[in-house]
């Protein structure tokens, strides 16, 4: 979560030649489409003597080692990483003890071993690493030591292993169905050494317990936030590569709220998951206070989706087959034939906490529509073909991405909108996410809504789709 860090001063030197660092990580989004520099994990004293893990602005990934202000080690990767539909395993293991220069410091991305580089400077033979150094700070989330260059997205099985080589292989392995590389949830840790954790970030009571065996006490602060998104089922955020207008300013809570500032222009953000099948169910909240916000939430189809369009309004204005529940109770839609069509009836809501039920049946062609828990038209999302209550949708075979969008009639004035695919809260306008009040019933098993998930029904992640 944005302005979010763990940290733990070391109370003893650990081995500064050898040693590995693991963690599954999903990327935040950015402000308008641009990547900020992100600090993964690093350790250090201060600005001038620290070793890091970032991913920069580019979006390439760096292993730093600084010492009185001199890099002696920054490798730079030539791979960009700014995909935020999915985890990635980091795996970086460091052994200045080996004569090869490149067998001194590696990278390896979901198993595979980093060996393109925009650029290198290896540690020099037999090198102390600015790490593991007593008295000095260990940083989760946060740029070391200093405030800034926050990592916005999601961690977890976060591992430091002191002194010791650990393969990828002991953090995750292949799938035997689809041969998708995936988490080990309990490996088999030889020794966690002097300074060695293990952070799983998974008890929503204890979010920074050390289950390793030396059991440190760790210090979290900003608005670190459970969630449901986790390498095992990983679940739909907003993309902030993909998007319609300009004045979409900032993603938060890891990619699922976005800002929107500027006045009088509409800005339609998409989410990371694809669907062209099945049954999905997800929430928006409008926490913003501006009466003179309008509001478009519902689904577009990728099939003819075109970022480049500055110009396009609302969800269903053009680009179709694509529909978006307006703020005053109107259904604008498009199909691959005919532009900026309206259903009417359904029902009006208001800015400052409404919640927005999505519910899309595309193996029927139905979609459905909530307010705060009522299906609206007396809606059945479980009447299958019968759709009662339903908005048609007109287009078979296409492919679909949950979508919603603001516009500001005042100039100068902001909107904020947050959605709950699954995670289990809610972002505010400022400050920490909110959980669930008191979560619905969800048959499926997948995520934590505010409000009950319809029968047959279930959220935009990977257990649901391949369910």
């Amino acid at each position: 979560m944005a302005s979010s860090y763990i940290t733990r001063t070391s109370a003893g030197t650990g081995n500064q030649k050898k040693g590995t660092w693991s963690a599954w990580i999903k990327k935040g989004n950015d402000s308008y489409g641009v990547v900020a520099e992100e600090s993964i994990f690093g350790h250090g004293a201060d600005s001038s003597n620290l070793c890091s893990l970032i991913i920069n602005s580019s979006g390439q990934m760096e292993l730093r080692n600084k010492a009185s202000g001199s890099y002696t080690v920054r490798n730079k990767t030539n791979r960009q990483f700014k995909d935020a539909s999915a985890f990635y395993h980091i795996v970086v293991q460091y052994d200045t003890t080996q004569s090869t220069e490149a067998d001194r410091l590696k990278l390896f991305v979901n198993n595979e071993q980093i060996t393109s580089w925009a650029s290198t400077d290896w540690p020099t033979l037999n090198e102390d690493l600015k790490i593991n150094t007593s008295g000095e700070t260990s940083t989760l989330g946060r740029q070391v030591p200093s405030s800034g260059d926050y990592f916005r997205g999601t961690m977890s099985h976060v591992y430091w292993l002191d002194g010791v080589i650990a393969a990828p292989t002991v953090f995750g392995g292949y799938n035997a169905t689809d041969g998708m590389w995936e988490i080990n949830t309990n490996p088999t840790i030889s020794s966690y050494g002097t300074n060695g954790f293990c952070l799983k970030l998974e008890n929503s009571s204890n979010l920074d317990q050390d289950t390793g065996t030396n059991g440190f006490t760790f210090t979290t602060s900003g608005e670190l936030t459970a969630s449901k998104d986790n390498p095992s089922n990983s679940f739909c955020t907003l993309n902030c590569q993909v998007y319609y207008g300009s004045g979409v300013s900032t993603f938060n809570d890891a990619g699922t709220q976005f800002v929107g500032s500027q006045g009088n222009a509409w800005r339609i953000v998409a989410g990371t998951t694809l669907i062209s099948k099945g049954k999905y169910y997800y929430e928006v909240k409008i926490n913003t206070a501006s009466a003179n916000n309008s509001y478009s939430i519902g689904w577009m189809s990728t099939d003819r989706f075109d970022p480049s369009n500055t110009m396009i309004g609302y969800i269903g204005d053009q680009y179709g087959p694509a529909f978006g529940l307006m703020k005053d109770g109107q259904i604008n839609y498009s199909t691959t034939t005919s532009d900026s069509q309206a259903d009417t009836g359904w029902t009006s809501y208001t800015n400052g906490g409404d919640i927005i039920c999505c519910a899309i049946d595309l193996d029927n062609l139905k979609a459905y529509y909530g307010l705060n828990g009522v299906w609206m038209k007396s809606g059945d999302p479980t009447s299958g073909s019968t759709g009662t209550g339903a908005f048609s949708i007109s287009n078979a075979g296409y492919n679909w991405i949950p979508a919603f969008g603001s516009s500001e009639t005042a100039s100068g004035s902001t909107c904020h909108m947050s959605a709950n695919f699954g995670q289990g809260f809610f972002g505010n306008v400022s400050g920490a996410p909110t959980a669930v009040a008191s979560a619905g019933t969800n048959a499926s098993g997948n995520g934590t809504f505010e409000f009950d998930v319809p029968t047959g029904y279930t959220a935009l992640c990977t257990k649901g789709i391949n369910s």
